[in-house]
């Protein structure tokens, strides 16, 4: 008799870990809606598990990831690090995901439940619940219009929360209005990069990756990193683009990422007339090598938690022009790192942009004062106080 595909995973998931025998880890398990958004590729929560597990004292700490939905190709990023993953294969409102999560829970025996996502914080708290294991919701983003639902689910699941983190103040003040986390519970906690690993390629490949996109070396370059959706605002910089080939023909727009917008994107493009000046790359596994051939990054974000693409174009002394989107606004220092402009306005952003690629010498000073400032943000701060909050919970566990 086959067994079932959960069974089979967690079996995979077992047999795929390596852990000193001789001390007991502190096993947490990473709960997560999903590992992409909107066809995006990957989800900037996955890429910070798969940042972050590799980080952790590998003999103090043992992780399983879990995703609430079906396999899907995000997972491979993980599988690739030896991170065990399983899918629980379940419809986003569907009532055996509990006891599904209650399977996996008695089968890896975690010390704590890691929750990312509206489900993971719901269906994880329950489980906590169930069986008196400790939990950390963790929100990382600003989502305006929850859901009526949503509000009610955290009404009711709120004294169920071990501690909750966010990961800029703005989305910290979300989780206390909206989410109804318990100031007391909560604390701000910024993931960071992995800086010395996130650094620029060497310029013979960066030579290749511009012809192969089929810019000119006389060409600037003006590039946007992240999910083809609403919330990520390209049709306002498709929009300023126009402005800005008006008076600079010599641009380029590299627009990287994908998802449901792709297809209106390209038609609006082509509608400004100015489809031969941008380039749709589709998802990327070299966004630092784009980064770093790019005279600028644009980020016309309508809401955002902190965008891991802001920090890895800082990193990379490159000059931002985002919005007052939330955790944007409180990262980017305009006039020192960057520009901030107001949301949606398409004069404004074309505007700064403009006088950015006019002023060359400007734009490497801001690009360089905002390498400076990122270097606050690596990722072993976030490992460092995870490694404590661990250790913690796990000690009023047992």
């Amino acid at each position: 008799m086959k067994r079932s595909t959960l069974e089979h995973q967690i079996s995979n998931s077992t047999m795929s870990r390596q852990s000193d025998s001789r001390v007991a880890p502190i096993r947490v398990m990473h709960v997560i809606d999903k590992l992409s958004v909107s066809g995006s590729g990957v989800h900037g929560i996955t890429k910070a598990i798969e940042w972050w597990i590799p980080r952790f004292n590998q003999q103090e700490f043992q992780f399983t990831v879990c995703s609430l939905r079906s396999p899907e190709p995000a997972g491979e990023i993980l599988n690739q690090q030896g991170i065990p993953t399983v899918f629980l294969n379940k419809g986003k409102f569907s009532l055996t995901t509990l006891t599904s999560l209650l399977s996996l829970i008695r089968h890896e025996k975690p010390h704590i439940l890691h929750l990312h996502g509206y489900g993971a914080a719901n269906f994880g708290r329950l489980a906590s619940l169930l069986t008196g294991i400790p939990n950390i919701v963790h929100e990382h983003a600003v989502l305006p219009n929850q859901p009526f639902y949503q509000t009610l689910a955290d009404t009711l699941l709120s004294p169920l929360t071990t501690r909750a983190l966010a990961v800029s103040e703005a989305v910290r003040e979300f989780m206390i209005h909206e989410r109804k986390v318990q100031p007391t519970k909560l604390e701000t906690l910024v993931i960071g990069l992995p800086l010395a690993a996130c650094q620029a390629p060497h310029s013979e490949e960066l030579r290749e990756k511009r012809a192969d996109l089929g810019i000119a070396d006389d060409e600037q370059i003006v590039c946007t990193v992240g999910r083809l959706d609403t919330q990520k605002g390209q049709i306002y910089l498709l929009k300023a683009a126009a402005l800005i080939l008006r008076e600079l023909p010599k641009t380029r727009f590299l627009i990287v990422g994908e998802g449901p917008d792709r297809s209106m994107l390209q038609s609006v493009a082509q509608e400004e007339g100015i489809a031969e000046q941008v380039v749709f790359t589709g998802f990327r596994n070299d966004v630092p090598a784009l980064l770093t051939m790019s005279d600028i990054v644009a980020m016309p974000s309508l809401w955002e938690g902190l965008p891991l693409t802001l920090l890895e174009a800082m990193n990379l002394h490159k000059p931002v022009v985002g919005t007052y989107a939330q955790g944007i606004g409180e990262v980017i220092q305009d006039q020192e790192t960057g520009f901030l402009v107001p949301i949606k306005n398409v004069d404004f952003l074309a505007a700064r942009i403009i006088y950015l690629l006019k002023n060359p010498h400007l734009a490497r000073t801001m690009g360089e004062q905002g390498w400076k400032r990122c270097q606050d943000y690596d990722i072993m701060h976030s490992v460092q106080r995870l490694s404590d909050m661990y250790r913690t919970l796990s000690a009023h566990h047992h």
